[in-house]
């Protein structure tokens, strides 16, 4: 079973390992630079934890059994998107153990629940042009490509957007309604 929870910042090097081996698995020197990753990871989610930011959120997908484990993860705050704060989802990772188990789903759920209550009406994020599986994760839960641009490694990265108000295509919307 799996639960769906905010995060705490006891929490922080559990969702750094998460993030760490999602978006960059592999043995070897990749494991190693693996390691170096995590830890700016880390860093990088302490100082938004310490920034105290009354948008900042961080939900986490934690097993129930056998033991308690942290097995995915979402970020969501505010960026600018054509120059106005705006919702924005970062940094969705399911450890490849759980993947296409609808935990996922369930974040994305528990992030568009979140806003329910909210004056935003779209909820953006990037993902990679080559993710194919986030992409279709995505695009079924209702995001639609409108734009497009390239990370500093010179990547191509799509931005998405989802509407936050009529139907949603996300099923199994967390129940908690927490106010943006």
């Amino acid at each position: 079973m799996i639960e769906i929870r905010l995060a705490a910042a006891a929490d922080i090097p559990s969702v750094a390992l998460l993030v760490a081996f999602s978006f960059h698995p592999g043995n070897g020197w990749q494991a190693l630079w693996r390691s170096f990753v995590q830890l700016g990871i880390e860093h990088d989610l302490r100082d938004r934890w310490r920034s105290a930011s009354p948008h900042y959120r961080c939900w986490l997908a934690i097993t129930t059994t056998p033991q308690p484990l942290c097995v995915g993860s979402v970020e969501l705050d505010l960026r600018p998107i054509n120059g106005h704060p705006q919702p924005y989802l970062s940094n969705l990772a399911v450890h490849p153990d759980y993947r296409r188990q609808g935990i996922g789903r369930k974040l994305l759920s528990t992030v568009t629940a979140s806003l329910a209550a909210s004056p935003y009406s779209s909820l953006y994020l990037h993902v990679l042009a080559k993710n194919n599986a986030a992409r279709q994760l995505y695009r079924r839960c209702g995001f639609v490509v409108i734009g497009e641009d390239t990370t500093v490694w010179g990547e191509r990265k799509l931005l998405l957007s989802q509407p936050l108000t009529g139907d949603r295509y996300c099923p199994n919307a967390a129940q908690e309604n927490l106010a943006f």
